[in-house]
């Protein structure tokens, strides 16, 4: 199988995952494009819309916004073998702000949520897994040590 896809919904957000082999396009249809933030964890792609000459390409460790390409038909053209994560809105209304975090202390203002990309970041003392996610309390400080993980904010706006 040259192409996998993941894809899970939860209470306000979903998240998805794209793994394919190099060389494989694949095309993500106007309706299940919904990703707003990706994470490469592995490979390198060519991203773009079919019949457009506009691209752009991604490698291992880039996190990036796809708010241009919400809702819109989008290809992938994996250039190595290629593994990529989503982080999806659940109608088109919704806007949400991404970054990746640092060793830092955390205090968020608005309604937020922490999600392990990679590694064993530890959080308030809690060690995290890939895909560990949680949401924050803006009443809370939280002290985040990546120990040497990714881990991604994401808060609604």
């Amino acid at each position: 199988m040259n192409v996998q896809h993941y894809f899970k919904k939860l209470d306000k957000f979903s998240v998805c995952a794209l793994k394919a082999k190099k060389g494989t396009v694949e095309v993500e249809e106007d309706s299940e494009s919904c990703a707003i933030y990706q994470y490469v964890f592995s490979g390198s792609a060519r991203i773009g819309r079919p019949f457009k000459s506009e691209f752009f390409d991604v490698k291992t460790g880039d996190f990036f916004s796809m708010k241009e390409f919400i809702y819109q038909t989008r290809l992938y053209e994996a250039l190595d073998d290629f593994y990529m994560f989503g982080f999806n809105v659940l109608n088109r209304e919704e806007d949400w702000s991404g970054r990746l975090l640092k060793n830092e202390k955390l205090k968020v203002d608005n309604e937020s949520v922490i999600i392990c990309l990679d590694g064993n970041p530890i959080i308030n003392n809690k060690e995290l897994f890939r895909f560990d996610y949680s949401e924050l309390s803006e009443d809370k400080t939280y002290n985040i040590e990546l120990n040497q993980g990714v881990v991604a904010l994401f808060s609604r706006m």
